[in-house]
């Protein structure tokens, strides 16, 4: 049975270490759980730390010396052999370090490990004082971990503002894709049900950009409706089906939405001539999985722009259109599909 896994990132001094101590103190008794901690200097401290404060039934490995997206990418395998083989873990939390950009490390696990280990939800954790800075807002590293997280948590609220968590709860229910969950906590405290968070809790907005606004601390869900991750469609896919479709109801302006599996690999040249050449689409936003990259889309009028995203979750778009045919504009999605291919 595949292994449970999450990834827990953020920045430097979000927490995370102080988060991942926590989720262990409260696993279910008995359990058999590993930890893979990602040093990024030579001296392990976050392993020791971890180690020392766990309890019975927990195992912990370090790959140090770097990040294991990039500079000790050669040593996770190893690490990640010896952590399973041994430990024989009943779930896998992988803490990221805090300069990394940890979606190649996500493709990897996706690649490497299919069947072995379970991805579900990964937390990003930020941190009010970094959230204050406005320059954090393009900083590489914060961008790519707050995408590529599917549930993104404000630790230590006690030192935060109303006004500063009210602009975070705004900010962060503005994100698109939209996140599983946004909530606050003190003290890197994580409820151990966020973990099992899957695409499949996920829902649609009721049509594109209609995102809801909840109260905080309280999960974030953007509509009553459930929505099901659909299966692989690429062409020569075992079991394929169709990408998860929502349209807007009668009355609203019309628009629509789709939503692939992470493993649907679209044609880069294909997709991008549909999303510009469409005819009456006057606004579209979405990501999708390339051969070699995950990038975001947008388009208002005729003017299109993309860029690298870290978001992995699956791939999705949402269109605006004067005079609609999404059954036609779905098959022009359906041929920009290529055979799964792994991401390098």
């Amino acid at each position: 049975m595949a292994i449970p896994t999450n990834l827990i990132t953020g920045f430097l001094g979000v927490g995370k270490t102080t988060a991942v101590i926590d989720l262990l103190t409260r696993k279910p008794p008995g359990s058999r759980w590993a930890v893979l901690v990602n040093e990024y200097g030579e001296v392990s401290i976050d392993g020791a730390l971890i180690e020392g404060s766990s309890p019975d039934g927990v195992s912990v490995r370090e790959v140090g010396g770097g990040c294991v997206c990039c500079a000790s990418a050669p040593y996770l395998p190893v690490a990640l052999h010896f952590l399973l083989l041994d430990a024989k873990p009943e779930r896998l939390i992988i803490e990221t370090t805090g300069l990394g950009h940890p979606a190649r490390l996500l493709d990897t696990l996706r690649q490497d490990y299919a069947g072995r280990l379970d991805l579900r939800a990964t937390l990003g954790i930020v941190d009010p004082a970094d959230f204050a800075r406005p320059e954090m807002k393009t900083n590489p590293v914060f961008v790519d971990q707050v995408q590529l997280a599917d549930v993104v948590v404000m630790n230590k609220l006690d030192t935060a503002t109303p006004e500063l968590v009210s602009d975070f709860q705004a900010w962060a229910d503005g994100l698109f894709p939209p996140k599983l969950l946004i909530a606050g906590t003190t003290h890197g405290r994580l409820d151990p049900a966020w973990l099992d968070l899957t695409a499949d809790d996920e829902r649609l907005p009721l049509y594109p950009e209609a995102h809801g606004h909840h109260e905080h601390p309280s999960p974030h869900r953007a509509t009553e409706e459930p929505i099901a991750l659909p299966s692989p469609t690429g062409k020569g896919d075992v079991g394929s089906g169709s990408p998860a479709r929502y349209e807007s109801p009668p009355g609203v302006r019309p628009a629509c939405g789709w939503v692939f599996s992470p493993a649907d690999v679209f044609d880069e040249d294909r997709l991008l001539a549909l999303l510009h050449t469409a005819p009456g689409v006057t606004r579209l936003k979405g990501v999708f999985r390339l051969a070699d990259e995950w990038v975001a889309v947008n388009r208002a009028g005729a003017n299109l722009t993309v860029s690298p995203t870290a978001y992995r979750r699956d791939s999705r778009l949402e269109v605006f259109a004067d005079v609609p045919n999404w059954s036609a504009f779905e098959q022009g999605l359906l041929g920009c599909l290529t055979p799964s291919r792994p991401v390098k």
